[in-house]
């Protein structure tokens, strides 16, 4: 065990600084170290870190009343491939005017949507009805 004064001492003659690792103990431990060049490599990990990490985005995807088959199956490839790279994807259908009372027709385009994908995507809940929105979120495997 040193006096801090020592410890000052001993850090300044080795031109490093006194880092106090665990203020919680008794007495409390303290490190000799160079403070800039720790922050530096701590830094760099941090940047390692979230390179390494992947990046998941929720990718959307818009239906529309009255879509045909073409179009459909298109919009069912895209989602494919959004999947398969492990990404979200959000399928929304939105409403304009006389369409909203056609509801169910929305509901139904999108839940046969979700049933093609069926392999690829996890148990999710059904689709959700916010005003003129039908919207549901497609988690990958």
């Amino acid at each position: 065990m040193v006096s801090i004064e020592e410890a000052l001492k001993i850090a300044e003659e080795h031109d490093l600084d006194l880092v106090e690792v665990s203020p919680q103990s008794s007495p409390p431990i303290c490190k000799l170290m160079d403070y800039e060049k720790y922050r530096y490599q701590q830094l760099k990990k941090e940047q390692e870190q979230k390179k390494k990490s992947k990046q998941r985005e929720i990718k959307s995807i818009r239906l529309s009343l009255r879509i045909e088959d073409h179009d459909l199956a298109v919009k069912l490839r895209q989602a494919e491939k959004f999947l398969k790279k492990g990404h979200k994807v959000k399928v929304f259908l939105i409403l304009k005017g006389r369409e909203m009372a056609y509801a169910e027709k929305g509901l139904a385009i999108i839940n046969n949507f979700t049933s093609s994908l069926q392999p690829l995507i996890k148990n999710q809940e059904g689709p959700k009805k916010e005003r003129n929105i039908i919207q549901i979120i497609l988690n990958p495997r």
